[in-house]
């Protein structure tokens, strides 16, 4: 993982170097925290499309670190970031798509970055797609996984979820292997499916001034749930440029409503779907899921620019 210029050394167990981008939007100016792949052992291929990586609800950018050392193996400039409210990057009041398409774009300009490709999961499909959308001159092309341009299905379940995690309490004193366990139990009627709850469970955190808590901003998050759920450009001009949409056959996001929905407002877009995957495609089929990424992406590096 390449050193940003703006950067801090965390007291963690792993010695992990973090560093962030001061991105302007017109709300206000949000810290957001970025991992740059590949490694220092590794030589960027500047010919090649860079791509933004953007992890979904409830999600950060350490959840797609391997997923993201596969895809830059080639040399491919593979960039991740905590959305706001999320992870390391700056709790702020804010959060819907729009800011944080404006968010996205700060971080382009700020890397300098051109010619590039977003792809997110979910919420972070969304918030590449808005950006498209609303800016189809700052990006190459768009890929979004297991996401369509509408409301969301299972929203309900998910606020369900960030509303356990906000009630949970954690006695003083508890240590962070304790306050795991004690999540795990009292979470588990509400979270039911146990590889939901133990990626859930990642984002429960000792700070430095020894409080555990959650480091997602859920108050924040629950606030402005709606916007979340929905997507605010149905009615926006097509993005013409290469897209691809991934799903899972198992997902409720996969229906011919929803592809209907894509063809509407991508319609160059390559549309695929992963056997025996569910929403978290990327997470349950990875090899299926970066082999469909680089194929695209590498027909991106052949067209001319």
């Amino acid at each position: 993982m390449r050193i940003g210029r703006l950067y801090y050394f965390t007291k963690t167990p792993c010695k992990q170097w973090k560093h962030f981008s001061t991105v302007s939007s017109p709300v206000a100016h949000v810290q957001v925290s970025y991992t740059t792949y590949p490694d220092h052992k590794n030589t960027i291929d500047v010919k090649k499309t860079p791509l933004i990586f953007l992890h979904g609800l409830y999600g950060a950018k350490g959840h797609l670190h391997s997923l993201s050392k596969h895809l830059a193996s080639d040399g491919r400039k593979v960039i991740t970031y905590d959305a706001r409210n999320h992870g390391d990057s700056q709790h702020t009041p804010e959060l819907n798509y729009d800011c944080m398409a404006d968010d996205l774009e700060g971080l382009i300009k700020d890397l300098k970055l051109t010619n590039v490709a977003v792809m997110g999961h979910s919420m972070g499909g969304k918030t590449a797609m808005t950006l498209a959308l609303t800016k189809p001159e700052t990006v190459n092309a768009v890929i979004a996984i297991d996401v369509v341009p509408g409301n969301s299905p299972g929203a309900e379940e998910l606020r369900k979820h960030g509303e356990a995690m906000k009630n949970f309490k954690i006695p003083p004193g508890t240590s962070i292997v304790k306050a795991r366990k004690l999540a795990d139990v009292q979470l588990s009627p509400v979270i039911t499916n146990r590889a939901v709850l133990q990626f859930l469970l990642t984002n429960l955190r000792e700070f430095e001034n020894g409080e555990i808590k959650w480091r997602m901003n859920l108050d924040v998050i629950l606030n402005n749930y709606d916007f979340i759920h929905q997507f605010p450009h149905e009615e926006a001009q097509p993005f013409t440029k290469p897209a691809l949409f991934i799903f899972g056959t198992k997902s409720p996001h996969y229906t011919s409503e929803g592809v209907d929905r894509v063809r509407k407002l991508f319609p160059n877009a390559d549309i695929t779907s992963i056997e025996d995957a569910g929403h978290a495609v990327h997470a349950e089929k990875p090899i299926e899921f970066v082999n469909a990424v680089k194929t695209f992406l590498n027909s991106l590096d052949e067209k001319p620019r």
